[in-house]
């Protein structure tokens, strides 16, 4: 075969090597626009795991590779004066250089023609080989050329990011985090040889415009941001720029990899944000996948191109997600600056699903110890003696995190465990949770679900041997329907049916019957309703109740702008949309004890155009809490029929930790949380004080 390969970076270069290698007969040309030495930014990071493919595919190279490592297992968080060391965690760095050399001295050796200072302005010329590759970064022309054909996306991050480089060598990878009078400014730094380290410094665009750096050259902005990591570069060492311009993370995806005889290998088909350090060994695995797919499909060159796809577009795709869910990390860390360094740490660590608690405990046992015993002293009320938030000598060992009380009140949870079953709730009053969330208990006839959905009348009285927190509610639009294992939103037959009302006259999905807009009177009898509830659950000797605003029932229809159009004083603004809920709010906390807890099940986005806004969601978080309540549920999705969550793994945490933080009030997160595992890691890192427990 002859192939062209357009760009020269560790991807282009590598796949040549592994063709030449396999079929030393094929005509296999690079061409690269700078000079063989010339590179932006400064080291490449690998982690431990990602270096067994790269032995496999050609130990020549490999050996070369990882003779030049700088190696390091820890790392260190720096963070209001405080460094914090988390063992097992083992990567190397190397030079970007260093790694071109090498692989540029492999290709060569194998008869690979290399060609620098080539500028392509147009695939034309190249169009005559068997196989042209573009490896040409993520500016890349070749996926340009065919943008549309690909299904090409480059969607640009919003904060704002640039590759410095240091004069020392750092002993192991650090974040540095440094607040200033223009916002919180971080830096990622690590080694990659024994004289120099990387340092990647990332800021908010509001940062970036408050500090001035979007009107600095380089030398100023390299000035500027020295100066404030000063203390952390130490006394005479200094920052080093190579073009290092701030710039805004370029999100790259595209729907296929190759059009024709072209393909696409590394960043020129996908990105995934430097915080995750995996974009050369994605680039480099895509070009294992690629020469492998070739020399199996030997002579059927579509077949091999989209086995390559299949193989590797799962895995990227995976890997954007985590980088996505790292990348909203590090946007939002503003929001737990307030964390002990602990704990913030922890979370650091977690900020994706790739590691949990367990995972976390096999690196470091006991960094992780030390996290528990600070989160078990914070839940007690009680001082840890010997586990201070410097490393201690002999931490105390608490239970995980999971296991420790929560105070609501009066009232002592006796752990971070939540159950809401989505039919009977009697079960669970065995299972050992600590709180258990009843499915939707209605205050009134009309205000039920099906007609299984039970009444408050037809509770019995509390259990003594479990918390239980009927969760009351009127099912408004959603209402007269078939009991749900039979189908969800199904309509009764009109003549088994019953009015519906809602905010406004919108059916919740075009099957179902369009109800009547809430009148003045119905409120003041849903308002009577509810505070009835409220006291006949006392009565009954329930210690916690749960008011539900979520998932388009009557309440929860007042808050979003998808559900009401009304056009009198409970429409329009928020504070309009909230007053009919903040109303039966209040009614229910006058009729509820002052010493036992109320929670709010509550909608905090609808997943739809048009719905509610996340600063208007967090402003009625603020306002409900100001008028009583204690414990928010936080859900999303199901306003109207045709938008729900993603069920993913741990789908809710996010919207709990956003509620939580911003308007620091006690959570509980739900989502496909299935193991005690991920509820320690949720309630560990302070992305919720409770999880439901997913045990269907």
């Amino acid at each position: 075969m002859r192939i062209d390969v357009l760009g020269g970076g560790p991807a282009g270069l590598y796949f040549a090597i592994l063709m030449k290698k396999a079929d030393p007969g094929h005509e296999i040309r690079v061409f690269e626009r700078n000079a063989p030495d010339a590179t932006f930014g400064f080291g490449v990071v690998f982690s431990e795991g990602s270096l067994g493919e790269l032995e496999d595919a050609d130990y020549e190279s490999y050996l070369r590779i990882t003779e030049s490592f700088a190696r390091w297992d820890p790392l260190d968080v720096r963070y209001r004066g405080t460094t914090t060391r988390v063992r097992g965690n083992a990567y190397s760095g190397i030079e970007r250089k260093q790694l071109l050399r090498i692989l540029q001295e492999r290709a060569r050796g194998l008869g690979v023609e290399l060609t620098f200072h080539h500028e392509i302005t147009s695939l034309e010329p190249h169009l005559d080989a068997d196989l042209v590759v573009g490896a040409d970064g993520a500016n890349s022309l070749t996926r340009r050329t065919y943008a549309d054909l690909l299904g090409a996306s480059v969607e640009p991050h919003p904060s704002k990011y640039a590759w410095f480089g240091a004069d020392f060598a750092l002993p192991v990878f650090t974040y540095v985090f440094r607040e200033t009078p223009w916002g919180l400014f971080q830096a990622h730094c690590y080694p990659y040889d024994r004289r120099r380290s990387t340092m990647v410094v990332l800021v908010s665009e509001s940062t970036w415009r408050r500090a001035g750096l979007d009107a600095m050259d380089e030398e100023a902005s390299l000035a500027f941001t020295q100066a404030v990591f000063q203390e952390d570069l130490g006394p005479g060492r200094r920052m080093i720029s190579n073009r290092s311009l701030w710039i805004s993370f370029p999100w790259i995806s595209c729907r296929s990899w190759h059009h024709g005889h072209v393909v696409l290998l590394g960043d020129a088909a996908h990105t995934a944000h430097f915080s995750v350090g995996a974009g050369t060994r994605l680039a480099m695995e895509d070009a294992i996948a690629l020469a492998r797919a070739l020399v199996k499909w030997k002579g059927n060159r579509e077949a091999a191109l989209a086995e390559y796809e299949l193989e590797r577009q799962p895995a990227v795709e995976r890997m954007q997600e985590a980088a996505r869910v790292s990348a909203a990390y590090f946007d939002s860390l503003e929001r737990y600056l307030g964390f002990e360094p602990l704990q913030f740490t922890y979370q650091l660590m977690t900020r994706t699903p790739r590691i949990t608690h367990h995972n976390l405990t096999l690196r470091d046992p006991e960094f992780v110890r030390r996290v528990e015993a600070r989160f078990w002293a914070r839940a007690t009320g009680g001082e840890v003696a010997g586990v201070p938030e410097a490393r201690p000598e002999r931490p105390l060992v608490a239970p995980p995190p999971g296991f420790a009380p929560l105070r609501l009140r009066s009232l002592t949870l006796p752990n971070r465990i939540a159950l809401a079953p989505v039919e009977d709730w009697r079960p669970a009053v065995t299972s050992g949770a600590g709180l258990v969330l009843t499915p939707l208990v209605a205050v009134s006839p009309e205000g039920r679900v099906s007609p299984e959905t039970p009444l408050v009348g037809d509770l019995p009285p509390a259990p003594a041997e479990a918390l239980v927190a009927p969760s009351i509610g009127h099912a408004g639009r959603r209402g007269a329907t078939r009991p749900r294992r039979l189908g969800v939103d199904r309509p009764l037959p009109a003549a088994e049916g019953w009015p519906l009302v809602s905010a406004s006259a919108i059916a919740y999905a075009p099957w179902m019957p369009v109800p009547a807009e809430l009148d003045a009177a119905g409120m003041e009898r849903i308002v009577g309703a509810f505070a009835a509830a409220a006291r006949r659950l006392r009565r009954l000797g329930y210690r916690a109740l749960e008011l539900d605003l979520s998932r388009g029932s009557l309440l929860a229809s007042f808050l979003s702008p998808l559900s009401n159009h009304r056009t009198d004083e409970h429409g329009g603004s928020l504070e309009g949309r909230l007053r009919f809920p903040l109303r039966v709010l209040e009614a229910v906390r006058a009729e509820w004890p002052d010493d036992l807890p109320l929670a709010v099940a509550l909608t905090v986005s609808d997943l739809a155009p048009g719905g509610i806004t996340e600063e208007e969601a967090l402003e009625a978080v603020r306002r409900l809490a100001g008028a009583g309540a204690d414990l928010f549920r936080v859900l999303v999705g199901q306003t109207t029929s045709e938008f729900r969550p993603d069920y993913g793994r741990l789908y809710g945490a996010a919207n709990s930790d956003l509620v939580r933080n911003r308007c620091h009030v006690p959570t509980v997160a739900s989502g496909r949380i299935t193991t005690l595992d991920e509820l320690h890691t949720v309630v560990a890192a302070g992305r919720a004080d409770l999880c439901v427990l997913d045990l269907g």
